[in-house]
């Protein structure tokens, strides 16, 4: 099985968690794309392009704030376009994250309509938005997230990160797969 995994985002404890991704991830990638504040601009989205977000939002504002929020789907999508097709399994990683055991992709089949995700980190009926892995034309449905979030908005659901991710892949006929795994965030 070939892999390309593929993390966007900054780097923060990249130097802690790097190890942790190369005995827990397996098998080793064929090929990694980086996107981060070494790489590409990451400056975030001005105000006037997510204030109306806080409009209906019943959460607190310091929950799922659209301009980390925007700023983060944009670095995911725009990563996932440097992916090159051909691989068997796409992965979604953050730089800042550490696994609690082996995955291992050989291990799931890898379908067009499937997206693994840890059964961990999920909130207000979202999914985990940290990591995930799938086929080319599965995870090409997960990024779109970032192409989606004004469909969402506009029918009304309030502005939440994990909550838009599940509604782009229910939308998407994207079928959520639970593995037994749990990622922490590493901050530094």
């Amino acid at each position: 099985m070939t892999v390309c995994i593929i993390y966007s985002g900054h780097l923060r404890t990249w130097e802690q968690c790097k190890g942790n991704h190369a005995e827990r991830l397996i098998p080793a990638p064929a090929h990694v794309v980086h996107y981060n504040e070494t790489t590409h601009d990451l400056t975030p989205y001005g105000r006037e392009e997510w204030l109306h977000y806080y409009r209906g939002n019943e959460y607190a504002e310091t929950e799922s704030q659209p301009e980390n929020t925007l700023s983060m789907w944009r670095g995911m999508w725009n990563a996932w376009k440097l992916a090159p097709p051909g691989f068997d399994c796409y992965v979604r990683n953050r730089y800042d994250i550490v696994f609690d055991r082996v995955i291992n992709f050989e291990d799931y089949p890898m379908t067009p309509d499937r997206v693994y995700i840890p059964d961990c980190n999920d909130y207000r009926g979202g999914v985990n938005d940290q990591f995930a892995f799938g086929s080319y034309a599965a995870m090409e449905k997960y990024y779109s997230v970032f192409l989606h979030h004004k469909t969402h908005f506009d029918a009304g659901k309030p502005f939440h990160t994990e909550s838009y991710h599940r509604y782009t892949l229910d939308m998407l006929g994207v079928k959520i797969v639970r593995i037994p795994a749990i990622n922490t965030i590493i901050r530094g």
